[in-house]
């Protein structure tokens, strides 16, 4: 693995973490007009990776293949046991740092990880001290703790804190010490606001926001989407409590305010679903208090177009941009009009020692121009890197791991680094190096491997 290709990932890695960043304003614009879809938010996160699946490989592997030093003599074998050691220690030297790096990534995400299991372990253990709720509470409030006729049970916790629900395979609700205190209809309010919670399987989609962030600890902006969605899971789940249950809207907020006044104390895990959340700032819920008392007319459908258009946008930017960035198959094309093949690819001659032919012989007359068969980058334009059989020799390398060899030339018109598109001159046919009369050896190469040249010229 080379630098280059180091560096291309970390560059996209940090242009992603830009993207998650651009996003999060636009989503905090769009939430103006529809503060109860935490699914915008969810949209915003998989819209994020659009402009990088798959990730665009932005560099050549610029690496002339062992395979071109077969008929090298005994100096031309030393110069390529020295090639292979240094490009060898170069790739390892590549690989060893992308381990060390994903090896440090890796590390953190898992004490991440480690501390969000210490937080559910601890909730764990708060729990053992839970007690269910009192048989006459849990009578009357029956009917209210039902979800698609599964009773959910409700349990109280000896501290006070704010009500939350939790529980995969089988969903709690939690209540704070003082429930038992508090007027019926602020009693009724947190219970209803824990089931509504339930349904959505609003807990578990905070365990799996936790969780990425665990994975992705390294961009900000996760975070930030996180405590966003957890607005809009909240303004959704108080809008849907009121309107579904009736609920007067004076006494949705006065419950909301004790909630916030006890739990400020003990704190719960963000990874429950709780009335009084822990990211949701001061600011969060002066706007959700407001939104309680005077909601807003959402614009469903203003968001769901300009999430389209997003959508449509990052597309469109992803399908223009990467053919220029990523490589893709050659734009092949012939390297002279007239011309006999007078060698196969694979042919054994006496010539050749019995061994079959690499490439394919064309022959026209000493001087004819011979253009790049497609647009590349020249690693080799010179008589003495290669064996000397093929005499003088140009080399380019192409997209997608291909590779073109144009031997045997009479001159060279490009120098190694230069970047030569489709059809233009690199030099011209002759006799140089071991040959019988002047002719093209053209070889094509992909990933290191030689390929018969007719399999991939451009059929008319």
């Amino acid at each position: 693995m080379s630098l280059a290709t180091l560096l291309s990932l970390f560059l996209s890695v940090l242009v992603w973490c830009l993207v998650c960043g651009a996003l999060v304003q636009v989503g905090r614009f769009l939430s103006r007009h529809h503060p109860f879809a935490p699914g915008l938010w969810w949209a915003l996160l998989v819209l994020s990776f659009v402009p990088f699946a798959p990730l665009p490989e932005m560099t050549l592997d610029e690496v002339i293949p062992t395979v071109l030093y077969d008929f090298s003599e005994q100096a031309g074998k030393l110069q390529l046991s020295t090639e292979i050691m240094l490009t060898t220690e170069n790739q390892w030297n590549g690989l060893w740092i992308f381990i060390a790096l994903i090896f440090v990534m890796v590390l953190q995400s898992i004490r991440k990880g480690m501390c969000l299991l210490n937080k559910l372990a601890s909730l764990r253990a708060l729990m053992s001290s839970a007690e269910p709720l009192r048989a006459e509470l849990s009578a009357s409030f029956s009917s209210l703790t039902q979800i698609k006729g599964r009773q959910v049970p409700v349990y109280v916790l000896p501290l006070n804190c704010t009500a939350f629900a939790m529980g995969v395979k089988k969903p709690t609700i939690v209540m704070p010490q003082y429930f038992a205190t508090l007027p019926e209809y602020k009693q009724r309010t947190l219970l209803l606001h824990e089931v509504t919670h339930l349904a959505h399987r609003d807990h578990i989609a905070l365990m799996v926001w936790q969780v990425l962030k665990c994975l992705f600890w390294f961009n900000p902006a996760i975070a930030r989407m996180e405590a966003a969605f957890i607005n809009a899971m909240e303004a959704r789940c108080d809008a849907q409590t009121i309107g579904r249950y009736g609920i007067e809207r004076q006494q949705y907020a006065a419950t909301l305010l004790d909630a916030l006044k006890h739990s400020t104390l003990n704190k719960t895990p963000n990874a429950v679903a709780g009335f009084a959340s822990q990211a949701l700032s001061l600011a969060d819920y002066k706007s959700r208090l407001v939104q309680i008392m005077k909601p807003v007319k959402t614009r469903h459908r203003f968001v769901t177009l300009n999430i389209l258009a997003i959508a449509m946008f990052s597309a469109f930017v992803s399908f223009q941009v990467r053919p220029l960035l990523s490589p893709q198959t050659p734009n092949w094309q012939l390297p002279m009009n007239d011309y006999k093949i007078s060698s196969h690819f694979g042919h054994v001659w006496a010539f050749r020692n019995h061994k079959p032919h690499g490439g394919l012989d064309m022959v026209a007359a000493k001087g004819t121009p011979l253009g790049a068969m497609a647009t590349g980058k020249v690693l080799v334009a010179d008589e003495i890197t290669l064996a000397k059989n093929y005499g003088k020799t140009v080399l380019i390398q192409h997209s997608n791991g291909y590779q073109s060899l144009y031997a045997h030339l009479d001159s060279i018109a490009v120098s190694q680094g230069d970047w030569v598109s489709a059809g233009e001159v690199i030099g011209t046919l002759g006799d140089s190096g071991r040959v019988t009369g002047a002719h093209l050896h053209l070889e094509i190469l992909a990933d290191g491997k030689r390929l018969d040249p007719l399999s991939i010229f451009p059929k008319d």
